[in-house]
C-alpha cells in the first residue's frame, strides 16, 4: 500500500509539471518595461459544502478605464494543481486583468462541482467590478488541459446549467463570459473513457476491484474518470448521457461566445485531437470558433509561427467593446440567468438506475 501511495503521489507531481497554469507560460513579449500591476493573493470567492475557494488577482495599476478580464483556470487532471502566482506579459502588456482561481479537486470536486466553482468565481469577479476596476461585460476564461476543459464548459453551458447553482452570496449574478481560450483539453468524456485501457482487476475468487492511475499506461483515463464522476461510468445509457452532458461536445450550439481551441498534434495525454473534433462540430453549427494545432506538439502551451498573432487577434476581438472611462455598477443585463435548482445527485441517481 505504501508503494502504491508513493507511485500515485509521483504521478500527481508529474501531472502538475505537465499542466501548469497558462498564466505562467514563457512565450513572453520581452521588449520594453513591464506594465505596472498590483497583486492580491488568496481572495475568498465562495464557500460551497464546507470548502472555501480563493483566487489571485493581477490588476493593471494605471488603466484608463475598467479593464477586460481573463479568468485563468489551472490544470492537473482535476485532481491537483494550484492558481498562478503571477501573470504572463502576453496578457499584462495588453492591460488585461488576470484572475487565477482554485476549485474543488479530486473526489471532493469532480463533475459538475468543479464547473460550479469556476462559474461562481466568474460571478464573484463580476459582482466586484467596482472593487477590481474591471469591466463586467468583458470577462473571458482561459486554461490548459483540465483547465482548458473547464474554460470551454464555462463558456458553452447555458445559464440554467444544473451544476448546483450560484453560492448564496452570488445569487442573481450572471456567470456569462465573452469568450474562451482552451488548449489541450479533453472535449468528449465518452471518447476519452474509450481511449483508456481497462482498470478492472479480477481476483482469483472472481471479485472485481479497480486499480488506481498508472503513469506507465498511456491515456489512463478510466481510473480518474471513475473517481471524478463519483463512480458513474458511461457503460449504461444514463451514464453515457451524463458523460456527454458534462462534455463540451455535448454543449455545442450556434450561440456560444467566441472560442479559440488548440491541440498538440502528438499529445500523449489527450490523444486524437479532441479540440479539432469540437471545432468541426461547432463550425457546422455556425458558431464563432477558431482552431490551432501545434505541429508535432505535445501536452503543452500552443507553439508555432503565427500562434501568438492569432491569440493576440482573438483577445482584441473578444475585448473590442470600448472600455468605459469610469467604474460602473454591474448592469441588470449582466445579472440575469440564475441557474436552475436541479442538482447533480439527481442525475447520478438516474444514471445508476439505467
Amino acid at each position: 500500500m505504501t508503494d502504491l501511495r508513493m507511485k500515485y503521489r509521483l504521478l500527481l507531481c508529474l501531472a502538475l509539471i505537465l499542466w501548469i497554469s497558462p498564466a505562467l507560460f514563457s512565450q513572453e513579449k520581452q521588449s520594453g518595461p513591464a506594465s505596472p500591476y498590483s497583486t492580491e493573493l488568496n481572495i475568498p470567492y465562495c464557500q460551497a459544502e464546507g470548502h472555501v475557494e480563493t483566487l489571485n488577482a493581477f490588476l493593471p495599476v494605471h488603466a484608463a478605464g475598467p479593464a477586460p478580464v481573463l479568468v485563468d483556470i489551472h490544470g492537473g487532471w482535476w485532481m491537483n494543481g494550484e492558481p498562478a502566482k503571477n501573470a504572463s506579459r502576453i496578457f499584462t502588456d495588453k492591460g488585461i486583468a488576470v484572475f487565477s482561481i482554485t476549485y474543488r479537486l479530486g473526489q471532493e470536486g469532480g463533475f459538475p462541482q468543479n464547473i460550479r466553482d469556476c462559474r461562481n468565481a466568474i460571478r464573484f469577479i463580476r459582482r466586484n467590478a467596482l472593487r477590481f476596476h474591471i469591466d463586467p461585460d468583458r470577462i473571458a476564461v482561459m486554461g490548459g488541459s483540465a483547465g482548458g476543459y473547464l474554460s470551454l464548459m464555462c463558456a458553452m453551458v447555458p445559464a440554467d446549467f444544473d451544476d448546483g447553482g450560484p453560492a448564496d452570496s452570488l445569487k442573481g449574478v450572471s456567470a456569462a463570459v465573452c469568450g474562451a481560450f482552451g488548449f489541450i483539453a479533453p472535449t468528449d468524456f465518452v471518447r476519452f473513457w474509450g481511449q483508456g485501457p481497462d482498470d478492472v482487476i479480477v481476483g482469483a475468487d472472481g471479485t472485481k476491484t479497480f486499480r488506481g492511475p498508472d503513469e506507465k499506461i498511456p491515456y489512463d483515463s478510466r481510473p480518474r474518470l471513475r473517481l471524478l464522476f463519483h463512480g458513474v461510468t458511461p457503460d449504461s445509457g444514463g451514464g453515457k448521457a451524463l458523460y456527454m452532458r458534462m462534455s463540451p461536445m455535448g454543449q455545442v450550439r450556434k450561440d456560444v461566445p467566441p472560442l479559440l481551441i488548440c491541440d498538440g498534434e502528438k499529445d500523449p495525454i489527450v490523444p486524437g485531437l479532441h479540440g479539432r473534433a469540437l471545432f468541426e462540430k461547432l463550425k457546422a453549427a455556425g458558431a464563432d470558433v477558431s482552431y490551432w494545432m501545434t505541429p508535432g506538439g505535445g501536452h503543452s502551451f500552443p507553439q508555432g509561427e503565427g500562434f501568438l498573432k492569432m491569440l493576440d487577434g482573438f483577445l482584441d476581438r473578444i475585448f473590442s467593446t470600448p472600455p468605459r472611462t469610469a467604474p460602473v455598477q454591474v448592469p441588470a443585463a449582466a445579472r440575469s440567468g440564475v441557474p436552475g435548482t436541479r442538482d447533480f445527485q439527481s442525475l447520478k441517481n438516474q444514471a445508476a438506475q439505467i
